[in-house]
């Protein structure tokens, strides 16, 4: 950008140029002295007054000379009134090249009659030149301006995009901001300076040509036009005048034209001052120059600066490239994390009792035993309740096998095995219940609803019937029948009952090895099977309404002959009206033998399906004890102590404190 200097304003609106051009008309009634004298009278007319010596005796000669040289050129017989015809054409073509010599020179006359006007014109239209080249330098700069701040924004919006994947602590994060900080508030600053120069230089500048510099050139314009038109006015009346035959109402018009486009030609004149007077007063130009000057070193500054961040945009870019991956790479770890947040909530949530039941489980059945003495009637349902929890927890069977362990190894006699009411044996009365109902179903149900049919003719007790004839052979043959479906029903025998009997099996050969088969049979039948046989209504094979006293009495009689079967007895004399299923009996010791033997023998695949899954538990049975220990949680913990059992009341208060209170959902 070239800068202007203070002393480069030296150019002219007028021109000054003396040369003065002749129009000269060749025609056939001219000749070189002709137009000689025709030019040294009009040279003589303007620096002589109108009518001097001068001029009238130039225009004598004129006058004469032109009628000597028409007279040359004529004919001898042509008309005599011919010269004074062709005189009066040349004072026509006279006046006319006056007339258009008067206008040639009217702007030389205008400048030599008012200097100052032209000065203050050439001035203006400086100006107006200085004006414009504000006006179009601040609108670049600004656009300069502008441009700068777009280049800003999008590396403060990088700086900003990069520092967002940092913590807001993090010096990485603290820096970018800061820079981010900067440039706001840089970009802010170049903000005002665009306003600031649109207010500063671009309105004030227009508004100036717009009032004053425009309105001053418009007005020396209209003088000019009225100065070429009073000069031909006057020149109109000179020629009138200097006429040979003068026309008093065309002098009287032109005059008055004349006058007229005087009085405006001054007032033009008048005006054309004092507006370039008022133009040219108002502004200095060195200040203009001094503002140009800045203008252009700022556009120049702002053009390099965007010149240099034009070549940054490739690092700018690879900047914001670099944030995007950050931020996807940022938003996928996010992810990640509130995946892992999610899962640990949710395996503390599903894991939140899991201190709980470990309490449960422990081996002297503590806590189990107290929450149940705390129950009262509710007992067997709350039993029912922590077999669930055990087993979804896979905890069942550990438990009732440490407490057939305990069982065998604390008895003296295989007789009494199971016979008591402990914790671990009131657990496995539950268990077998809960885990082998659809077993039993599916095995006694039909020979039960048989017998309900048709109860009569089983009894064999004389005191309570006259006739037992045939009586042997019924109970005999519905006993039988119960044997063998029972005999029949071993692959349908739940795993867990399969996995107790082989347990309680091979403790009881270790501590009683006569008893290897009465264990088993006492356990499978005196707490599996002939409980369902004497009561069915309480087990779901019947209701309760279709067992008469006739059908109860038959099922009594079956439950005491197969309870003798799995214990390998006869009938004695205590029972001696039972003597005669003895021969039965001995009939099926053997394969009730084989029968015991192979559901203690655990199939290839053990696995097995809970009665309940870990979220049906988490949502239903451990809330219910969990309710239940708070509830009763003095009575519980005055159980725990009368068993001196200060270490399991510890966990269990830990425990519940890590739960809190019991919220109903």
């Amino acid at each position: 950008m070239s800068y202007i200097s203070t002393n480069s304003t030296n150019s002219s609106d007028e021109d000054h140029s003396n040369n003065n051009n002749n129009n000269n008309n060749n025609n056939n009634y001219g000749s070189d002295s002709l137009e000689n004298n025709f030019n040294n009278s009009v040279s003589l007319e303007k620096s002589s007054p109108p009518n001097s010596p001068d001029i009238t005796k130039r225009r004598s000669e004129y006058y004469s000379a032109s009628m000597v040289q028409q007279n040359k050129q004529q004919p001898a017989n042509g008309p005599q009134n011919k010269p004074v015809a062709q005189m009066s054409i040349v004072g026509k073509a006279m006046g006319a090249t006056k007339t258009s010599i008067k206008q040639h020179f009217s702007k030389q006359e205008a400048t030599q009659l008012s200097p100052e006007l032209i000065i203050n014109n050439i001035k203006t239209k400086a100006l107006k030149l200085l004006y414009e080249e504000t006006i179009r330098l601040s609108k670049k700069t600004n656009k300069k301006i502008e441009r700068y701040n777009k280049y800003t924004e999008q590396l403060k919006a990088s700086l900003t995009a990069v520092g967002q994947f940092y913590p807001a602590e993090h010096m990485t994060r603290m820096s970018t901001d800061n820079i981010a900080d900067i440039h706001q508030e840089l970009v802010s600053l170049r903000q005002k300076l665009h306003t600031a120069i649109s207010n500063r230089f671009v309105m004030p500048a227009e508004v100036f040509l717009q009032q004053s510099v425009i309105p001053a050139r418009d007005s020396k314009d209209r003088y000019r036009r009225a100065r070429i038109d009073y000069d031909s006015a006057t020149n109109k009346v000179r020629i009138i005048q200097q006429s040979n035959t003068i026309d008093p109402k065309q002098l009287f018009s032109a005059a008055s034209q004349q006058a007229i486009l005087r009085v405006r030609y001054q007032t033009r004149m008048f005006d054309a001052h004092s507006k370039l007077f008022e133009a040219v007063s108002r502004h200095g130009f060195e200040y203009l120059v001094q503002s140009i000057n800045l203008l252009a070193a700022e556009h120049d500054y702002y053009s390099a600066a965007c010149a240099k961040l034009e070549e940054q945009d490739k690092f700018v870019q690879e900047m914001r490239n670099y944030a995007e991956a950050s931020r996807q790479h940022y938003q996928a770890t996010k992810e990640a994390e509130e995946q892992r947040k999610l899962e640990e909530a949710m395996y503390r949530e599903d894991n939140k009792y899991n201190e709980m039941v470990e309490i449960f489980s422990w081996d002297d059945l503590a806590v189990v035993n107290a929450i149940c003495l705390s129950s009262g009637s509710d007992q067997e349902a709350i039993l029912e309740d922590l077999v669930r929890i055990l087993d979804a927890h896979k905890q069942t069977i550990p438990i009732i096998k440490l407490g057939i362990t305990k069982e065998v190894t604390s008895t003296n006699s295989a007789a009494t095995l199971f016979r008591g009411n402990s914790t671990a044996t009131k657990l496995m009365t539950a268990f077998t219940r809960m885990t082998g109902r659809p077993y039993l179903i599916s095995t006694l149900k039909p020979i039960i609803e048989k017998l309900i049919k048709d109860p009569t003719g089983y009894e064999l007790d004389p005191e309570k019937t006259s006739d037992t004839t045939g009586n042997c052979e019924r109970l005999t043959s519905i006993c039988q029948e119960f044997l063998i479906a029972i005999y029949n029903s071993i692959e349908n025998c739940p795993i867990p009952f399969r996995a107790m009997a082989n347990h309680l099996q091979n403790e009881v050969v270790k501590q009683f090895p006569e008893s290897k088969h009465t264990s088993v049979g006492g356990f499978i039948f005196l707490r599996f099977f002939c409980p369902c046989i004497l009561s069915p209504d309480a087990n779901g094979v019947t209701d309760s309404s279709s067992l008469t006293m006739e059908c109860r009495r038959a099922l009594i009689l079956v439950s005491k002959t197969l309870q003798n079967v799995a214990n390998g007895i006869q009938f004695g004399t205590k029972e001696s009206y039972m003597k005669e299923m003895n021969p039965f009996l001995e009939r099926n010791f053997d394969r009730c033998k084989e029968f015991l033997d192979n559901i203690a023998t655990l199939p290839p695949v053990i696995e097995y399906t809970p009665l309940s899954s870990k979220s049906e538990v988490k949502n239903k049975e451990l809330p219910s004890i969990h309710r239940l220990i708070v509830k009763n949680l003095e009575k519980i913990f005055k159980t725990l102590q009368q068993y001196n059992q200060q270490t399991v009341t510890f966990q269990l208060v830990s425990s519940l404190g890590r739960l809190g209170d019991f919220k109903e959902v």
